[in-house]
């Protein structure tokens, strides 16, 4: 989840910019700002992830205003005017959006900003799973299984729970959650593609339509979610995901 606050003195632009990204599942907004100032308490406690922040606002602007937090959430410009370009990269913004924001556009950012907190939380958390920790433990009923992450094809969520399909295997019904699953997959190797659903990248047969076949399942991709997953098969391709792209374009 990436937590996220958004900063406009322009009150019906700022209505609009938190109505879509309530839209995005793995956005929470935690507040929003009309001066600058009023945001600085929820920073300062580095609370928020991600920072949307007009930069044409009084009594300082918005370039202002970032370069002199102590701590720098990820910041993406929303402005009127395409200017903003070179400022915005030469402040270490992530990205800008010009107004009126695009939904489409919105969660291109939005994918981004998924991707970097993924990434940092995988390469900081002890208990990842890597090539040293081949295996991850879950609860099955009333015993706790193994699991080999190259055996896994993808992970459905049911509330409290997830279904966890498997190679050679029925599905078994595992007590976690989908947030918990997430952080304990290898990074590299896994994405979440939907509010209920990860999958392994290296078993992904095809991509067509904001679909993913996997064998004999098809697994939906939320438009929220495809940034991160194209983002991902971008950075790093599976030869598996290359050879089945030849036969399945990919619907961009």
């Amino acid at each position: 989840m990436v937590r996220c606050i958004a900063i406009d003195s322009d009150n019906s632009a700022l209505n609009e910019l938190s109505s879509n990204i309530e839209k995005i599942p793995f956005l929470k907004l935690s507040g929003t700002f009309t001066n600058p100032f009023e945001a600085n308490k929820i920073l300062a406690r580095r609370e928020v992830d991600l920072l949307f922040i007009e930069p044409e606002m009084a009594p300082v602007n918005g370039i202002d205003f970032v370069r002199s937090l102590t701590h720098n959430p990820m910041t993406v410009f929303v402005t009127n005017s395409r200017n903003y370009a070179v400022e915005a990269y030469s402040s270490g913004v992530i990205d800008y959006i010009v107004k009126p924001v695009a939904m489409d556009r919105l969660v291109r950012v939005a994918g981004k900003a998924y991707e970097n907190i993924m990434r940092n939380e995988a390469e900081s958390t002890p208990a990842q799973v890597s090539i040293d920790q081949p295996f991850l433990f879950m609860k099955v009923n009333n015993r706790i299984q193994r699991f080999k992450p190259g055996d896994i094809l993808f992970a459905e969520g049911c509330s409290d729970y997830v279904k966890v399909y498997t190679s050679g295997s029925r599905p078994v019904l595992a007590s976690m959650n989908m947030k918990t699953l997430e952080k304990k997959l290898p990074y590299k190797q896994f994405r979440r593609v939907h509010r209920s659903y990860i999958v392994s990248l290296e078993k992904i047969d095809s991509i067509e339509r904001k679909r993913i076949r996997i064998g004999e399942h098809i697994i939906p991709v939320s438009d929220s979610y495809y940034p991160v997953l194209m983002q991902a098969i971008d950075a790093a391709i599976p030869e598996s995901v290359i050879q089945a792209s030849d036969k399945h374009p990919v619907d961009k």
